[in-house]
């Protein structure tokens, strides 16, 4: 499931549990174990800071598409 979420997170750089369970079309401990793999393997990274509604990003891809466009 950690592979399938990879290969979604170009269209989907940002994302949350229940977002991830609709992209992977699974279960909250099915998508919340692919998430906690991206996350220790540090594709993720959780931007909120809570442990409730978390919002986590691909970093790097971000900032591969933010070169160039700084204001």
């Amino acid at each position: 499931m950690a592979a399938r979420l990879f290969e979604a997170l170009p269209k989907n750089p940002v994302l949350s549990i229940p977002s991830a369970m609709r992209l992977l079309e699974t279960t909250r401990p099915t998508a919340t174990m692919a998430v906690k793999a991206l996350v220790d393997a540090e594709v993720l990274v959780e931007t909120t800071g809570r442990k409730r509604d978390q919002r986590l990003s691909c970093a790097a891809y971000l900032d591969l598409l933010r070169v160039g466009t700084e204001l």
